[in-house]
């Protein structure tokens, strides 16, 4: 495939506009511990909250490994250098809820540098 075959579209030439951007993982061991659902989960609260690539809103990328992979699934949050266990349905809704659409760090699903 040469350059020129390769599809475009106005839209992927510019950063979408966010206050945050999470990646989360979906390497092979957090996709093993449910990242695509913790993703689908967040997506969709995002999208209710009307935070998806908005002023105020994030911009979500899927990524593979961040480390530290046994304590997945794995999110990180920017400019707000959190990182995040993610390990149900019920914490991704709180971590899209309470952190990316409220602003206020979920303290029990954070973790912290040094975490084994």
């Amino acid at each position: 495939m040469n350059e020129q075959d390769i599809p475009t579209h106005p839209d992927w030439s510019h950063i979408p506009e966010h206050a945050r951007h999470v990646m989360l993982c979906t390497g092979p061991r957090c996709t093993l511990r449910g990242a695509l659902k913790v993703w689908k989960t967040v997506r969709n609260e995002l999208l209710a909250a009307d935070r998806i690539e908005t002023k105020n809103g994030v911009l979500l990328t899927r990524t593979h490994c961040q480390f530290p992979c046994n304590l997945g699934p794995i999110a990180t949050v920017y400019p707000d250098r959190c990182w995040y266990r993610i390990a149900s349905h019920e914490d991704a809704r709180r971590f899209a809820r309470e952190h990316l659409v409220s602003g206020q760090p979920v303290k029990d699903l954070l973790l912290e540098r040094g975490t084994q």
